[in-house]
């Protein structure tokens, strides 16, 4: 299937130890028809001089070998998440898309802990790489049309001070006598608002779990009946009488992002 007339060209890297088994990845990839520049790193160690180039170009995708005779791949994943981290941008929903490439399934709980789209079991399939790969595409279309529209901004007032946050910051709201509260990575913004305001303002992107808590869905971590555990590792009470619409809404979300 083509996808060249779909996007803009993508920087693709793969990063593997074993020469025949990059060859092989960039044989599939070329075989998809994707505009396309790819860039072959044998050792975590080059990647990762190669992402401390001033000039070096986003990497869009990068498959990544688990195991490395240098640096294994967790750990060269956790350090392009910690730079990111560094210069304040978005882990989750952020590039390279990262797809492991992995002859031990076992490793794949961890994998998701630094945030990795997809993974591919060795050997390598083709069948289900086109099916990687077109996913990955669709994801990276989808981030690509998030990062042209305008982001959600929240007026906050403080007096005769006005500060805009952006929605995309707040991981989560919360209401106690008469004022709400901002939760964002490294602060926190307390303010006079009613909750219900920002409520009407910030849907179908938040959503309100409880009277006191209004929550941004893709900052959601897990849930159960009784609560909602966030990104940043807080837990927030869910009422019962919200719970069914917040599964509908939440299972809504995952749908747009795949």
């Amino acid at each position: 299937m083509s996808h060249e007339n779909e996007v803009e060209q993508l920087n693709i890297a793969i990063c593997d130890d074993e020469e025949n088994i990059r060859i092989y990845i960039r044989k599939l990839i070329q075989k998809q028809e994707t505009f396309c520049k790819i860039t072959e790193f044998s050792s975590g160690k080059e990647l990762l001089e190669f992402q401390d180039e001033t000039n070096a170009e986003e990497i869009d995708i990068l498959f990544l070998d688990i195991s490395m005779g240098d640096e294994d791949g967790m750990t060269v994943a956790k350090q392009l998440r910690s730079q990111m981290e560094s210069k304040k941008e978005a882990v989750w929903g952020s590039l390279p898309l990262l797809i492991f490439v992995t002859g031990y399934p076992e490793y794949m709980q961890e994998a998701f802990s630094v945030n990795a789209f997809q993974y591919i079991v060795k050997p390598i399939q083709e069948s289900n790489f086109e099916q990687v790969f077109a996913q990955t595409i669709r994801e990276y279309q989808y981030l690509m049309a998030k990062k042209k529209e305008k982001p959600k901004e929240v007026l906050v007032r403080n007096g005769n001070r006005t500060r805009s946050v952006s929605a995309d910051d707040i991981y989560y709201i919360e209401s106690s006598n008469r004022k709400v509260t901002l939760y964002l990575r490294h602060e926190k913004i307390e303010y006079y608002d009613k909750i219900s305001s920002l409520e009407s303002e910030l849907k179908p992107d938040f959503f309100r779990i409880h009277k006191g808590y209004l929550v941004n869905i893709k900052y959601v971590e897990r849930y159960d009946r009784a609560e909602v555990k966030m990104r940043n590792g807080d837990s927030l009470l869910i009422s019962k009488y919200k719970y069914q619409d917040f599964v509908k809404r939440y299972l809504e979300y995952i749908l747009e992002e795949r």
